[in-house]
């Protein structure tokens, strides 16, 4: 008897499942059709909720975009020698043949103080003044490219290299980098707070939504519940029409983004090349257009839930 009894509840079980299955396509459905049903203010909610998410998306993509131009220029930083009077072009080389031995140095290129001078003569077009002078007033140097990522070990390398007997002044091109890297850590942080607003106005927005919807079929549930309908039952519609909102606002919003960043890629491009710099602004990829979605629908199935269970319990109790 037993193992009829257990064969029959595994008959039964797959049942019960498909019916819930459909009894939740059913209710998804219907929620669909509801919202097809009042299509002004449907689209003025799907409009509302896509320009919230838009916001913060488009300052989290613009500060990915901000850390990854950022690598690539501190990747470019270079470190400037400048050598005592009483350095030799000997000496200097000597030091920047000991300076390549090292594992954080890439490259060394030594620059003596005459090529120093003639290089100014003609990138400046002073040369008749250069010629008047009695000796030359520029110093040697040595340019170094780093094999360093951050700028703290740029700081670290600067600091070390400027304790040599032979050099007079290391000069770090580095204060544009803080910059922007203080500007990508402002636009971050500016990301995470309007995204943490935003979330909390999407859940008043899209469950004042869904309490109206709730209010408009009140006669309805009672009658519902009269039959013997559960809290979870009655509840459920709701739960997707939250969930179909915060879906098509982040569709919504996913699309508007992409056009954005399409609008906007050539001319910044265009920027990036004049600075010869090799970075292009990338198309946003699929992956994150797809988080945007997924965030928007999750977030209108939570303000669903807080909603609907609220109000639903409130009219049937």
């Amino acid at each position: 008897m037993s193992d009829k009894a257990s064969s029959k509840r595994r008959h039964e079980n797959p049942s019960n499942f498909i019916k819930l299955l459909r009894s939740h396509r059913k209710d998804a459905l219907k929620s669909l059709t509801r919202m097809f049903f009042s299509p002004l203010s449907s689209t003025m909610t799907v409009i509302v909720i896509a320009a919230a998410l838009l916001l913060p998306s488009l300052l989290f993509a613009f500060n990915t975009n901000i850390t990854a131009l950022l690598g690539e220029f501190q990747n470019n930083a270079r470190i400037v020698l400048y050598l005592t009077r009483d350095t030799s072009d000997t000496q200097a080389l000597q030091v920047s043949n000991n300076l390549l031995t090292s594992s954080v140095i890439d490259s060394v290129d030594f620059i003596s103080n005459e090529e120093a001078l003639l290089s100014f003569s003609d990138a400046a077009g002073f040369s008749q003044i250069v010629a008047d002078f009695d000796a030359n007033p520029l110093p040697a140097s040595i340019v170094i490219t780093p094999n360093l990522a951050g700028l703290a070990g740029l700081d670290q390398l600067a600091a070390s290299l400027d304790q040599m007997p032979e050099v007079e002044l290391v000069q770090v091109d580095s204060l544009w980098l803080r910059r922007l890297a203080a500007i990508s850590e402002l636009i971050g942080l500016a990301a995470r707070v309007l995204g943490l607003i935003v979330l909390l106005s999407l859940c008043f927005i899209i469950g004042n939504t869904v309490r109206s919807h709730i209010e408009n079929r009140r006669d309805e549930i009672k009658i519902i519940k009269l039959f013997g309908g559960t809290h979870s039952y009655i509840a459920r519609p709701f739960l997707y029409t939250g969930l179909f909102y915060g879906l098509l606002g982040g569709l919504l919003a996913s699309l508007l983004q992409a056009l954005i960043f399409l609008s906007f890629r050539d001319p910044l491009n265009e920027i990036f090349s004049l600075y010869d710099s090799s970075f292009t602004l990338p198309l946003l990829a699929p992956a994150m257009l797809i988080t945007l979605a997924f965030s928007g629908a999750s977030i209108g199935w939570l303000a669903a839930i807080i909603s609907a269970y609220r109000y639903v319990n409130a009219i049937i109790t």
